[in-house]
């Protein structure tokens, strides 16, 4: 992991409007986050770890559905996330409902191990963040306690190609698809159950539609990646000028900028120790 593709990451503020962009203009009807939790009990999830929180878009989710004096550890590269992320379960212990969560935050930039002892946890939560650090998954194996869970969200490899196109970018040699590849949505079964007993895949297909009135937003969306689009430029002001050239030239002749953005979500059981 480079600091350069870490670098759409640290500003939470910028990251939050991106989430809202996504959501707003997403062709599913429902938030990933429902989609995934949808039907599951975690009323006793006490000790919950979230990796690569970012500002909290998972534990904002979880905490509502947790034990009401669950333990939340965030645990990020980028320390600026500390602040959204703890203000998030302060948020749910405000909530007026008996509910005390509580929270600590880590800044640790993941590799292939963990600082934690065995069996830590009873949730574990990898929201868009597992393809940064897919060598860490027997290490999240190992913290797990017997009976607890893995949720973890990813995107398909067929994701983003139309922003690339639109941006004027080759999707192929992109470091964005380049990372996505490392845990995706079609490779991350394989690579889960050589850890996990049981692992369910639950479906998100979804497409971002950018019409001429959300040409800003296109723009806003696709620069906020622009350090996982394509290698470092001279002059980034440049690049996005370029960038935004492009997509209005995409928008102007086609008359809406439709991004593919299907994501997958898995729910994983049975922590097998010592796994590789």
């Amino acid at each position: 992991m480079t600091r350069a593709s870490l670098r759409a990451f640290e500003d939470p503020e910028a990251h939050q409007a991106i989430a809202a962009i996504i959501r707003r203009r997403s062709t599913h009807p429902e938030d990933v986050r429902e989609v995934l939790l949808r039907g599951l009990d975690l009323g006793s999830a006490r000790d919950i770890l979230d990796l690569g929180c970012g500002f909290g878009f998972m534990a904002e989710a979880i905490a509502p559905r947790a034990a009401a004096d669950a333990h939340f550890l965030g645990a990020d590269a980028c320390p600026a996330n500390a602040t959204p992320f703890l203000h998030r379960i302060a948020e749910a212990a405000d909530s007026g409902d008996g509910r005390f969560p509580s929270a600590q935050f880590s800044a640790l930039i993941v590799d292939s191990t963990l600082p934690w002892t065995d069996a830590s946890f009873d949730l574990v939560v990898c929201s868009y963040s597992l393809y940064f650090f897919p060598d860490v998954l027997s290490e999240i194996a190992r913290v797990l306690r017997p009976d607890g869970l893995l949720l973890t969200l990813t995107h398909s490899e067929r994701s983003f190609v139309e922003m690339l196109r639109a941006a004027g970018l080759d999707a192929e040699s992109s470091p964005l698809m380049a990372l996505v590849r490392r845990f995706s949505a079609e490779n991350a079964s394989t690579q889960l159950s050589r850890h996990f007993a049981q692992v369910e895949r639950v479906e998100y297909p979804n497409r971002l539609r950018f019409g001429p009135g959300e040409i800003g937003e296109a723009v806003t969306y696709l620069c906020f990646k622009l350090p996982l689009l394509c290698a470092p430029a001279r002059s980034e002001e440049g690049r996005m000028a370029e960038v935004a050239a492009s997509i209005a030239e995409w928008v102007r002749t086609r008359g809406e900028l439709l991004v593919t953005k299907d994501d997958a979500g898995f729910r994983c059981r049975g922590p097998r120790r010592g796994s590789r």
